[in-house]
């Protein structure tokens, strides 16, 4: 079976099913950190035997190599038929190079259109490969505190790989997730006042510390108590849509989000003047816009991917668009923008790991 995959986010360069890869890697890396530039002499799969520009013949074996460098060399020398294909998108799932393993399954397609229901098996089991690896590796993160970086891989597996089965326990990962943060809006230590009523003031030992290392007093809080409660609600309406699996709700939850991220900025822009001539209010207002950025900057972007997924190439750009004129500067906001414009100029219909085709955050490699 063939399934329209919508480039979007992510979007990886086509590489047609005709293409020969000739043999023209000049360069190894090494695990080692040594480039080396030259003539591949011979390469059997095993050991690559390499003649520098020096003159110099080395012999090295694959393990010796990086990642990248092992893929050119497996590409190059693989056969344009649609097994060999298939074989190397299937090497390049279990390596994690999801982006690499969709163009060779596409090659394989193309090469034999007799043998798309084995290659569409073999898809369904990567897509499945790549649920349960991106999994464990969110939970890896979460462990190691990296939290902002688990959530957008869970982020990624509820989106990408909603059919999967590690996509329901991604879901609950990122609703425990979505608690933590709003219980974390203004306090520094989430654990502590999880289970807390939302409008209720942190104690003082829970409370966000400044750079002094003194709490914020009870006069912070409670001057930025409404934009406390429209992050939560943002929050939580950022949360409802990426589990929605109608893209007509989630759509809707993402504008409801959006609202809240303006009812909350509107409030911060009304305590702003008063920074000027009170430090503690300055403080404040930087650890909020931080929050906010972030808040707002995600939810932009689950908004423009779905609408990529109903094809409303002009809807997505602009909710990139309108967060860019709030946040010119944000990283995410402009890479997400230019790799909007590369599938909007795609009209391609491909089998795709992923539904969006690969990864907003650059997960499809390590």
């Amino acid at each position: 079976m063939s399934i329209r995959i919508l480039l979007t986010v992510a979007l990886v360069i086509l590489v047609t099913a005709t293409a020969v890869h000739a043999q023209d890697v000049d360069r190894v890396e090494t695990n080692a950190g040594k480039l080396y530039e030259g003539t591949i002499v011979s390469d059997d799969g095993e050991t690559v035997e390499f003649r520098t520009r020096a003159g110099m013949t080395l012999t090295l074996p694959y393990d010796s190599l990086t990642l990248k460098t092992r893929y050119r060399l497996r590409r190059d020398r693989t056969p344009d038929d649609a097994d060999a294909q298939a074989d190397l998108a299937d090497w390049c799932v279990d390596q994690t190079l999801y982006e690499d393993a969709e163009r060779h399954y596409r090659a394989a397609l193309a090469a034999d259109a007799t043998k798309s229901d084995e290659i569409n098996a073999r898809i369904a089991r990567a897509r499945t490969k790549a649920a349960n690896e991106l999994l464990e590796r969110a939970k890896s993160m979460q462990a190691s505190n990296l939290k902002d970086d688990a959530r957008m891989v869970l982020t990624t597996i509820v989106k990408e790989l909603p059919l999967e089965p590690a996509a329901k326990e991604a879901a609950a990962l990122l609703a425990g997730d979505n608690e933590d943060r709003k219980q974390s809006a203004f306090a520094r230590r989430a654990e502590l006042s999880r289970g807390a009523p939302a409008g209720e003031l942190p104690p003082e030992g829970e409370r966000e510390v400044r750079a002094s290392g003194e709490p914020f007093s009870e006069a912070a809080y409670q001057t930025f108590g409404q934009v406390i409660e429209h992050y939560r609600s943002m929050l939580d309406n950022t949360h409802e849509g990426l589990v929605d699996g109608n893209q007509s709700g989630a759509i809707k939850s993402f504008e409801k989000a959006l609202k809240d991220g303006d009812k909350a900025r509107k409030e911060v822009e009304e305590i702003r003047p008063r920074g000027a001539g009170d430090e503690e209010i300055a403080e404040a207002l930087a650890l909020v816009d931080g929050k906010l950025e972030e808040a707002i900057v995600e939810c932009r972007i689950h908004l423009a991917d779905a609408y990529m997924l109903r094809e409303s190439y002009n809807q997505a750009a602009e909710a990139v668009n309108k967060g860019l004129a709030e946040y010119p500067q944000n990283p995410r906001l402009r890479s997400a923008k230019d790799r909007l414009t590369m599938a909007a100029s795609s009209d391609d219909d491909d089998v795709r790991i992923f539904r969006r085709g690969g990864f907003g955050g650059g997960f499809g490699r390590r």
